[in-house]
């Protein structure tokens, strides 16, 4: 009997744990965001009188230059790079009362003096040496 009442009471202490945990809710925090626009043109510029005629022996060689500058390339490449960091409001469950801020006040002062009494006390002692 003695067996099952701890048991029962083990059980009852692990729900109890756990049913006080705070549920973690990620959120993203920081974000970069990359934006590329790439743009290629194609130009050709046409030049038609461009005609020449070279001759070797008993070969005629005709050259015509129908297109100067053919298909040249114009790339561009613009890339915007945007980092933003957003600020996570993190609720506060319960206020501190009026008497708990004000232990808190007097606690950080009363540490202060306790260092400052430190410090007086160490010089007083290496000033008498």
């Amino acid at each position: 009997m003695k067996a099952l009442i701890y048991i029962t009471m083990f059980l009852m202490s692990g729900i109890w744990f756990a049913s006080c945990r705070t549920q973690y809710v990620p959120v993203e925090t920081v974000r970069t965001e990359y934006k590329t626009r790439d743009s290629i043109r194609v130009d050709s510029i046409y030049n038609q009188d461009s005609i020449y005629v070279l001759v070797k022996g008993d070969t005629i060689y005709q050259y015509r230059y129908k297109y100067l500058y053919k298909y040249q390339y114009l790339n561009r490449t613009d890339t915007v790079i945007k980092i933003d960091s957003v600020q996570v409001p993190y609720p506060v469950e319960k206020q501190l009362s009026r008497w708990q801020s004000i232990k808190q006040d007097i606690g950080g002062i009363a540490i202060g003096m306790i260092v400052a009494l430190l410090f007086i006390i160490v010089w007083l002692l290496r000033r008498k040496k």
